[in-house]
């Protein structure tokens, strides 16, 4: 009972804040800048008091049965994966419904990101039992969500009618920045890491680039596919795999999609 109250009081906090993006969404062609900054700036702040009242509710545990004394879990160590990537991602969706101008795919990504809200509002909750680190789950959760701030990102840029050179330029340091988050989030940046994300940074934008002269829906999910690719091969690898075929399974699933994508 008491499990189904938390989850029934998770869904009414994110169907507030799915109401006030909403109306966001609807200010973008109906209401001045400020209107929408306003609606903004209220759905970043409702999204962050989830996590700040998660934090201070959920971070604490007795060392034992027997004792009162409550071990915290560091704030220093989930800040960034708590606090920074969900503001990221909740000021992607709104720079995404700013410049989209396409009904059915405003509504679509909506819809798709407040799932993914609720999975991590789930998850965060789950993770935080695990006092020393984030729990797998939720780590795979945070990857999808940079996956998915790619992809608005590349979408608002494409929308904004950026020419090819500040596309590069702007989708390279976009990507780059993700990637050292992904990897912050799994505790793997170091100086070899960093070297091998400026790398594949700029695999992603040459082949993301090389689909240039297709559409506007094209172009953001061929980037996010080969950002995709990329953070799969590292999980490959963060899992200590070394089977040559486990490598090969993403490069299917990512040849399958551009298929699919170029034939929609």
């Amino acid at each position: 009972m008491k499990y189904n109250l938390k989850i029934k009081n998770d869904l009414l906090y994110l169907f507030v804040l799915l109401s006030v993006t909403q109306f966001f969404n609807y200010a973008v062609l109906h209401a001045p800048f400020h209107i929408l900054l306003l609606f903004g700036s209220l759905g970043l702040l409702l999204l962050e008091t989830w996590f700040v009242r998660a934090f201070t509710v959920y971070s604490g545990r007795k060392i034992s049965k027997y004792s009162d004394v409550i071990v915290r879990i560091s704030l220093k160590d989930r800040f960034f994966g708590y606090f920074i990537l969900p503001a990221i991602f909740y000021i992607s969706i709104l720079l995404f419904l700013y410049f989209n101008r396409n009904v059915v795919l405003g509504h679509t990504v909506l819809g798709i990101c407040t799932i993914l809200l609720l999975v991590l509002f789930l998850n965060v909750k789950s993770s935080l039992n695990k006092m020393y680190s984030l729990a797998i789950a939720t780590r795979a959760i945070f990857d999808f969500i940079c996956i998915t701030i790619f992809y608005l990102l590349l979408n608002s840029f494409v929308r904004m009618g950026m020419s090819l050179e500040n596309f590069s330029i702007i989708s390279t340091i976009s990507s780059l920045i993700l990637l050292l988050f992904v990897l912050r989030i799994h505790d793997r940046l170091g100086l070899l890491e960093i070297f091998v994300s400026i790398l594949s940074s700029l695999f992603i934008t040459f082949f993301t680039i090389y689909f240039w002269n297709h559409n506007i829906f094209v172009i953001p999910a061929i980037g996010s596919l080969a950002f995709y690719l990329v953070i799969s091969l590292w999980n490959i690898r963060f899992a200590g795999k070394i089977k040559v075929v486990e490598y090969l399974i993403p490069f299917l699933y990512v040849v399958v999609a551009i298929i699919l994508v170029l034939n929609l």
